[in-house]
């Protein structure tokens, strides 16, 4: 009975030390490699993965699971196999990631602004051209036959339009004949009538 006893337990502790020698041959109780983490060379050193799959792994970081290693073009083959020797730790390169997106949002906000700013710019531009345009003295009189496009202009009323306008019928006998051309009506020729002459 005492030897059926021993043989037993002999046979016992056998089939323990071969499974553990199994296990450590796996790497289930070897150090586990984070694949979030892990550098270069210790994802080399895992079974079955080079220099280039260390690469990608790294490149497709961070990964949620084991099996998100096929982003990396593993095949499921391989991410078993890996599976007892690997880990998948909190995403240290997330923050990392996290941190260009502000920057990126303050980057834009100033186009923004210099996009809303436009338009106010237009406005100030247009204010600045009719606070340029050249003013009449007063009493001063306008030669509708011969004055430039630019004096022609300075009249109340006439625009760059109208100002050609009065050039394209050139020449004028009479200030009023100056109502022929489209656009000046009577009304119009009241405001200009003092600040024109044909001589």
């Amino acid at each position: 009975m005492q030897k059926a006893k021993a043989s037993r337990y002999f046979l016992v502790l056998a089939t323990v030390l071969i499974a553990l020698i199994c296990f450590a041959a796996n790497g289930v109780y070897a150090a586990q490699v984070d694949i979030n983490s892990a550098s270069q060379k210790d994802l080399e050193s895992l079974k079955g993965i080079g220099p280039a799959k260390a690469k990608k792994i790294i490149d497709n970081r961070p990964y949620k699971t084991v099996d998100e290693l096929s982003k990396a073009g593993l095949s499921a083959k391989e991410i078993e196999k890996l599976k007892p020797g690997i880990t998948v730790g909190a995403p240290a390169p997330a923050k990392a990631e996290t941190k260009p997106a502000p920057a990126a949002e303050k980057k834009s906000e100033p186009k923004a602004k210099a996009e809303t700013a436009k338009p106010a710019d237009t406005k100030k531009d247009a204010k600045a051209k009719k606070e340029s345009a050249p003013k009449l003295a007063p009493g001063e009189k306008v030669n509708i036959n011969t004055a430039p496009k630019e004096k022609l202009e300075a009249l109340p009323g006439i625009g760059p339009k109208k100002a050609q306008a009065i050039i394209d019928g050139r020449p004028y006998k009479t200030p009023e004949d100056v109502m022929k051309v489209k656009g000046i009506k009577q009304g119009l020729y009241n405001k200009i009538k003092d600040n024109i002459t044909v001589n």
